[in-house]
């Protein structure tokens, strides 16, 4: 099983140097009209559109995070709105994907109910109630967050690459190595930033193993429909492959400092459908 991976970098992270470049609208650059002579299937659709959520949903995480310790970090301030903005033009693209093969805007498609689970009701809290529960957690909740950040990149890269590996479309392939291009530098950030967090300060492993014992994963996906959650899980994390791929997740989580294998298998045990 192979999978795209972020450019080798012996650099620390140039914030400003992302900021600057940041990645606009580039819909008009993709090469739509191959869907007229080449629709894409239904399940690709369907993935898409789901995938299309999951950028767009940033704001809401956003929201999260900027009410706690984390909006007090300039440089990762710096960095998530940048980030949130180039998320918010992916989603556009794949938005002109869909409506090349005929869909609608994504936005105006009413969501299914989003599924209820007792253990995710944490992942539920608004901006208020995590702002005071943040009170006490202090700097290292930046590392969770980071964390987080940083795994939700993994799960996703696996799905662009699923996604590209099945697919006979190469105008979407083209669209997907796009997009993935981007998301290196996000992938790129919070893994430094979750490397040093890690090593830097004990309680900082111990809030983020608490953290992922709890997590839904992809971020964003305890506020998606329940059916589309399951098709995503399926799709990406079903069979053998699928589970090969969670279980790659969980020793890339289990290898970050202060995780382990308890930590990693339950990251990967969540994945699956």
């Amino acid at each position: 099983m192979t999978t795209s991976s972020p450019k080798a970098r012996v650099e620390p992270f140039d914030i400003r140097e992302f900021t600057r470049t940041a990645q606009g609208s580039f819909r008009s650059e993709l090469d739509l009209t191959a869907y007229e002579t080449e629709p894409l299937d239904q399940a690709t659709l369907d993935i898409l559109r789901y995938l299309t959520r999951l950028e767009a949903a940033t704001m809401e995480h956003l929201r999260n995070l900027l009410v706690t310790a984390t909006h007090k970090d300039a440089r990762v301030t710096a960095f998530l709105v940048t980030w949130a903005f180039e998320k918010f033009w992916m989603a556009d693209a794949l938005d002109g994907v869909l409506e090349a093969n005929g869909l609608a805007r994504t936005k105006t498609i009413p969501e299914g109910a989003p599924r209820r689970s007792a253990d995710e009701v944490v992942q539920r809290s608004g901006p208020i109630r995590r702002a005071i529960a943040a009170v006490g957690l202090g700097a290292p909740i930046v590392c969770v967050h980071m964390t987080t950040g940083l795994i939700d990149e993994w799960i996703l890269r696996q799905a662009y690459d699923h996604v590209k590996a099945t697919t006979t479309s190469e105008a979407l392939r083209a669209t997907l190595t796009r997009i993935q291009t981007i998301k290196q530098r996000h992938e790129a950030f919070f893994a430094d930033e979750t490397d040093w967090r890690l090593r830097d300060s004990a309680r900082a492993v111990r809030q983020t193993r608490a953290a992922l014992l709890t997590a839904v994963w992809p971020i964003g996906a305890v506020e998606r429909a329940a059916g589309d959650r399951a098709m995503f899980e399926k799709y990406v994390y079903g069979g053998s492959d699928g589970r090969e791929r969670a279980d790659d997740i969980g020793h890339r989580v289990a290898e970050l400092p202060g995780m382990g294998n308890r930590i990693g298998e339950a990251t990967a045990t969540k994945l699956l459908p």
